[in-house]
């Protein structure tokens, strides 16, 4: 019995061996559809070759080099890179009460140009002119000094060079750090340091500051140092020729300037920016010397005029509801010669939320010890297609009208200016 019972055992033991090892084979091998024990060959062609199963794939691209940049002349290098260029076009037609009239036509430019490093700016220079045409003329503010050029005329407005951070070899990398925009150098013409103009471009303007009247002329040639004193201040200290439009030196000595003004925080947090300002020195003007000693050729300039003022400026900029008023002064004082003399200027201005249209109000006096004063109140109307924020954009016509109120060497009058401007 136990011999018979243990054969029992192993029959069944081989047994189910088999049948498991079948049922394993069939799991592992693919349903098909078709029974194959060999793996699947390519299949033959007529020849007898086979064919190459991968014979249908595209070979793979071989990498190619990046083209290398055609190398750049310094002309297109300098064409291309921080460069900059804006056209200008003005039209413009004034007459007075008497019926005189007269026009200026105008197509200018300005180059703006940033020299860098990989980490910074190193330098910029900025020109602009205009070709301009004149027939007849208005003493209108923005062209007090066209008496002296009918016809055709090519002028330069702005033209100068800054360099930025100029002490920057001379210090450690810490104190370049702690310097950044304080050491800065200017040489060119540019607005005089006085006053609110080095602050504001009255470029295309009708309506200008007092700088004009105050000293013959609104720009001047100088060399000097400009930046930050602190977080609260900036400061600009410059030699100007005193000569006005043309480079020149005829016997004056030149003016020293230096103004303290708010730094930029307190214009982008507070819409408030004022300065202190201080001139010296001896420039050049026709009017002064026709006015003080009495010459009667506008083109005797042979006497330079000793020159002092001391100025404050203010302005403040509110947003209302409806748009953006503005309120600007600025007074001075000093003297001509042996003469004194006082300067006030108060102007308000409100731009449309919108910006499409804005309107002005000004009052100007300029007034000299024994002889009188200039005083003039005018009205502004702007219509505007396009006004950005930054003033590189801008396209308006202007309606301008001027009430003469004093004059020192003539009768008062009324000018009405209509003027058209685009700059982009």
């Amino acid at each position: 019995m136990f011999i018979g019972t243990s054969s029992a055992t192993i029959t069944l033991s081989i047994l189910l061996s088999v049948v498991f090892s079948r049922a394993f084979a069939q799991a592992e091998t693919p349903q098909t559809g078709k029974e194959s024990s060999a793996p699947q060959r390519p299949a033959a062609t007529k020849d007898g070759t086979q064919e190459d199963p991968f014979a249908d794939l595209a070979p793979a691209a071989t990498p190619q080099q990046p083209p290398k940049e055609a190398e750049r002349s310094w002309v297109q290098t300098f064409l291309t890179e921080n460069f900059g260029f804006r056209k200008e076009i003005m039209s413009q037609f004034d007459i007075n009460k008497d019926g005189q009239a007269a026009s200026r036509q105008s197509v200018g430019f300005e180059v703006l140009k940033k020299f860098s490093t990989s980490t910074s700016t190193v330098a910029s220079i900025n020109f602009q002119g205009r070709l301009v045409r004149r027939d007849g003329f208005n003493p209108v503010l923005n062209d007090m000094e066209g008496e002296q050029r009918r016809g055709w005329a090519f002028e330069y407005h702005n033209l100068y060079l800054d360099f930025y951070n100029v002490l920057n070899p001379l210090l450690s990398d810490e104190q370049r750090g702690e310097n950044v925009g304080r050491f800065n150098f200017r040489v060119g013409r540019f607005y005089v340091p006085f006053g609110l103009n080095l602050q504001t471009d009255t470029h295309g303007s009708v309506l200008q500051l007092s700088n004009e009247r105050n000293f013959g002329f609104e720009r001047d040639w100088y060399t000097g140092f400009w930046g930050r004193l602190n977080k609260h201040l900036n400061y600009d200290v410059y030699y100007l020729a005193g000569s006005g439009y043309d480079l020149k030196f005829k016997g004056q000595s030149g003016l020293g300037a230096l103004r303290i003004s708010l730094s930029n925080k307190y214009s982008s947090e507070y819409g408030l920016e004022g300065g202190l300002s201080i001139l010296g020195g001896e420039r050049l003007s026709a009017e002064a010397n026709e006015r003080i000693y009495a010459t009667t050729i506008r083109a005797v300039t042979s006497v330079p005029i000793e020159t002092e003022r001391v100025g404050l400026d203010g302005r403040y900029r509110r947003a209302i509801p409806t748009g953006l008023l503005t309120f600007a002064s600025e007074l001075s004082g000093g003297r001509d010669a042996t003469d004194s003399v006082f300067t006030q200027l108060h102007q308000a201005e409100y731009i449309h939320s919108s910006r499409r249209w804005g309107m002005a109000t000004q009052y100007r006096r300029f007034g000299e010890e024994g002889r009188g004063a200039d005083a003039s109140i005018i009205g502004e109307l702007t219509w505007y297609f396009r006004n950005d924020v930054g003033n590189s954009n801008l396209h308006w016509i202007k309606l301008n009208v001027e009430r003469q109120l004093k004059r020192i060497q003539a009768r008062p009058n009324t000018i009405i200016t209509l003027q058209y401007y685009f700059y982009r």
